[in-house]
Order: structure tokens, then C-alpha cells, then sequence
């Protein structure tokens, strides 16, 4: 039984925010298709699956600190 996006999703984002590297998990798109995007600083030796619980996963670099929108 396939998990829905957003059980996925949760399961990610507990499972590989506590790993070094890792500076945020959260929900992409790619070829309309919902995926599990994680951004790693550039010093991260983790790796991740190809895909998770059914979804793609795509690692991206992490670009500078996170902002929540609003904040400056």
C-alpha cells in the first residue's frame, strides 16, 4: 500500500533533519508529479535514495541561510 505525499513527506523530513548537512526537507515538483526535495550544505557527506516511500527524492545545495517569507 502506497503512503500518501504528505505521510511521506513527514516520515523525510523526521527521518533527515536530525542528519548533519541536511538544512531543510520539503515538498518539490518535477514533471507534475509531487517529490521530496532535501537541501544539504556543501559540506555534507549524506546520501540519499533515489526514492522514498513511493516519491522521488531530489538533493539540491543549500544557497545561504532560510528565511521564513516576511522575514528580512
Amino acid at each position: 500500500m502506497e503512503r500518501n505525499f504528505d505521510t511521506a513527506l513527514a516520515h523525510a523530513t523526521e527521518a533527515w533533519m536530525a542528519q548533519d548537512g541536511v538544512g531543510a526537507v520539503g515538498q518539490g515538483e518535477a514533471d507534475g508529479e509531487p517529490t521530496i526535495d532535501v537541501w544539504i550544505t556543501p559540506t555534507s557527506t549524506q546520501s540519499f535514495p533515489e526514492s522514498f516511500e513511493g516519491y522521488r527524492v531530489i538533493v539540491r545545495p543549500l544557497g545561504g541561510e532560510i528565511h521564513a517569507q516576511g522575514e528580512a
